[in-house]
């Protein structure tokens, strides 16, 4: 979306006020370039501005004008409705690239080790590191070889190595990946061995995935209670108290209170499963 070139033209009166939300935001290239977001800093911005006031123009329209004409309290979210809309839109634009980010992040480091463990081995061999970066680029390693695939693409354009390889790890979205790039670097510069470095970042990584998977067991056993008294515990005794009680005070418990609780029921799985299943480590 902000790679559009008709947003762009269409947000481009707007540059003024792009440039003093800059001011608020000083890391926002870096965040672009960890993301992969192919935008210019002040672009994003620009279209950021204008996806805002576009947002609150038309909701003003569509849903702010029929509610203040209904009257009523209806009047007041009349009023608010557009501002909040516009905010939601605003919060997203922000917190956009630091999701891609994290994204990315995670994409990296998922092949990262894998990845480190084929250099290791190429460069051991003899293979030199640029050829070996080309392996690296056709390997399948997901978003580690897009990125190897730029170095390629950087360094045959006829960039110094070191330099490519010094900005890649400036970059890159992951820690890990980060420090692999410049103790790569460090290694050329100082004439030393490339897969020693290569080899304590690897169990560095190993080291943190085996601490992801212990963190989630833990947590694991404290949602799996938390499971166990919301959707078996509460709804069992809940319904049975509803029965004792409606006995008492003469009232039937109908049907739609039962199908209700089941519904609220499946509702709550449904969201208790896709969360945990968002917690798992992806290694």
């Amino acid at each position: 979306m902000f790679e559009s070139e008709k947003l762009l033209d269409a947000s481009r009166h707007f540059k003024k006020i792009a440039e003093q939300v800059g001011m608020m935001f000083p890391y926002i290239e870096w965040d672009l370039k960890r993301a992969g977001i192919k935008v210019e800093p002040l672009d994003y911005l620009m279209i950021s501005v204008y996806l805002v006031i576009i947002t609150l123009v038309i909701s003003v329209f569509i849903v702010g004008a029929p509610l203040i004409i209904a009257g009523g309290s209806a009047s007041y979210i009349g009023i608010l409705m557009p501002f909040i809309l516009a905010a939601f839109i605003g919060l997203y634009c922000i917190i956009l690239p630091k999701t891609k980010i994290e994204r990315r992040a995670r994409q990296i480091d998922n092949n990262l080790e894998y990845m480190l463990k084929d250099m290791r081995i190429q460069l051991a061999s003899g293979v030199p590191l640029f050829n070996t970066m080309v392996n690296v680029s056709v390997g399948g390693y997901g978003e580690c070889s897009v990125i190897a695939d730029r170095i390629v693409k950087d360094v045959q354009s006829g960039k110094s190595i070191t330099d490519v390889l010094d900005d890649a790890g400036m970059a890159s979205p992951s820690e890990y990946l980060r420090r692999a790039l410049w103790q790569i670097v460090n290694a050329i510069r100082s004439g030393t061995d490339i897969t020693v470095a290569l080899e304590a970042i690897s169990k560095d990584i190993r080291v943190m995935k085996e601490e992801k998977i212990k963190l989630y067991s833990h947590e694991l056993n404290l949602w799996s209670l938390i499971y166990l008294m919301f959707a078996i515990i509460l709804p069992s005794l809940g319904v049975t108290l509803l029965l004792i009680l409606s006995s008492f005070v003469g009232a039937a418990i109908g049907e739609t209170i039962l199908w209700g609780v089941l519904v609220v029921l499946i509702f709550f799985q449904f969201i208790f499963v896709s969360f945990i299943r968002s917690k798992r480590p992806q290694i």
